[in-house]
């Protein structure tokens, strides 16, 4: 009894002194990783914070319409618990949608607040419009892949940022000058948030994966590690274990247990009844006279129709279409028959070598920009998106076809360019290519406009003309002579 008391207290106090060895261990591991440096990410934010949005509040507190509308304090909220997220994604593991909403309260404050700046009419309704569009660059913070949301975004508030520069033609010199700058750091914070994101953010927010719990965490104060696993506190120090039971001579055959349910069933059948048979029988069990089915009578089971079970019926399962992949070709820049064929392209490319009897085909270009130096026949621009084109002169004809958001640049000379089935496309014209403008034929195109320099190129602001998209047409005339006359709708006062 002494040794076996003696060997139980011993194996306890190794489990003590082993469980206080991984506590030990787990508290210096979680204070040394609470100790450090705080990553880059927030540093290059709080860059931002002092150069780009301190340039746009001051820009947006120099026009007392703004102020009145509350622009400059709300930028200042928005961008600074942008910032305290920062740090907050610094020191913590990602919290749910719920708990990152609650902590950023005051952000999502301003969006009724920013709305009804935006439709309260009067001179800076488009100010108060282009910051409700800044203010939805936020959800970058939301979003699976922050990355492709800012290179989407970033760009929202430009429309109501070139209506502010057009309006600001007819003002002072003084509020002129303020409205520009308005627009100049507006569209830097924009830019500078967007490339923000792209280096730090691309995937996700860089959450701290080993980080406390968001709940508990403070402005100014490091978050509350996540518990440590460990082995449980030991128990209570007492005047030692009880002794163990003396008697060590047990039974470890169980009981057999009283037959019951199924059981008892089994065990009737086996057992001789009076209910079976007669006593003359021999106590035959309840199994008497049932007989055994040979192959014989199951050969004459199968041969009768009726008595065959019926098969189950498998059912169809229904085909899967498989979803066709979309095939990634690869880009190409070869010379064929006298034309050039620039397809597939993912980077920018400049088209060297082009004579004046050549042609260039440009296909299916993505947010690229393809350069076209010399006098050339003719270019032709096929389903591309986000492209950016720039020649010097064509001859002939320059063609765009089934193109979205794209732009080009004439820095010479085009006699003809022709825009169909496209949206969002900008023809730029320079100062030599406006002196003898190219004839412009369009069908089923949207969002299109013409840029033309200003009265002084080096001075002005470039003049940018909307190519109409709606007609009215009207029938006159009577008794078989009949004609139409179709013209442009026009909107505005």
């Amino acid at each position: 009894m002494a040794d076996v008391t003696a060997r139980l207290e011993a194996v306890c106090a190794r489990l003590e002194a082993l469980a206080g060895s991984i506590a030990a261990g787990g508290g210096a591991a979680s204070s040394a990783g609470a100790a450090g440096d705080q990553p880059k990410f927030v540093e290059v934010y709080e860059e931002f914070l002092a150069e780009e949005v301190k340039a746009f509040v001051a820009a947006t507190q120099a026009i007392p319409g703004c102020v009145e509308l509350k622009i400059d304090s709300m930028a200042k909220t928005l961008y600074t618990e942008i910032g305290v997220v920062m740090k907050m994604a610094a020191a913590c593991k990602k919290p749910d949608t719920q708990t990152l909403m609650a902590k950023m309260k005051a952000v999502t404050d301003l969006f009724p607040l920013a709305e009804k700046a935006a439709f309260k009419r009067g001179d800076y309704n488009k100010h108060a419009t282009a910051f409700k569009e800044m203010l939805a660059m936020v959800n970058f913070l939301f979003v699976p892949k922050p990355r492709g949301f800012a290179e989407e975004s970033y760009t929202t508030p430009d429309t109501y940022l070139n209506q502010i520069l057009v309006k600001a033609k007819k003002m002072d010199d003084d509020s002129k000058a303020k409205n520009r700058e308005f627009v100049k750091s507006a569209k830097a914070v924009g830019i500078k948030l967007k490339d923000y994101i792209k280096e730090f953010h691309a995937a996700e927010v860089s959450w701290n994966k080993k980080g406390g719990d968001v709940k508990s965490w403070t402005p100014g104060a490091s978050a509350a590690p996540a518990p440590a696993a460990g082995a449980p506190p030991p128990p209570p120090a007492g005047p030692g274990l009880p002794p163990p039971p003396t008697n060590f001579n047990y039974d470890p055959a169980p009981k057999k247990a009283a037959p019951g349910g199924m059981a008892a069933v089994f065990a009737q059948i086996s057992a001789g009844s009076d209910q079976c048979e007669s006593a003359e029988a021999g106590g035959a069990t309840a199994a008497f006279k049932l007989k055994k089915v040979t192959k014989e009578m199951k050969k004459a089971m199968k041969k009768q129709p009726g008595l065959k079970p019926k098969e189950k019926k498998e059912k169809k399962k229904p085909k899967k279409f498989a979803a066709k992949k979309k095939v990634v070709k690869p880009p190409s820049l070869e010379f064929r028959q006298g034309t050039w064929w620039v397809e597939n392209q993912v980077e920018n490319k400049e088209v060297t070598g082009v004579e004046l009897k050549h042609n260039v085909y440009i296909y299916n270009a993505n947010r690229v920009t393809i350069t076209i130096p010399g006098k050339i026949k003719s270019i032709s621009v096929d389903k591309c998106t986000r492209a950016t084109i720039i020649f010097d002169q064509v001859i002939s004809t320059f063609e765009l076809v089934g193109c979205e958001s794209c732009k080009v640049f004439c820095r010479q000379a085009v006699p003809s360019v022709a825009i169909d089935k496209s949206k969002g496309t900008q023809l730029n014209l320079s100062e030599s290519a406006a002196e003898n403008p190219p004839d412009i034929v369009t069908s089923n195109i949207s969002e299109t406009n013409v840029v033309l320099p200003g009265a002084n190129p080096d001075k002005d602001d470039p003049i940018e003309i909307p190519l109409p998209e709606q007609y009215i047409t009207k029938i006159a005339g009577k008794n078989g002579a009949w004609n139409t006359d179709t013209t442009m709708v026009t909107h505005g006062g």
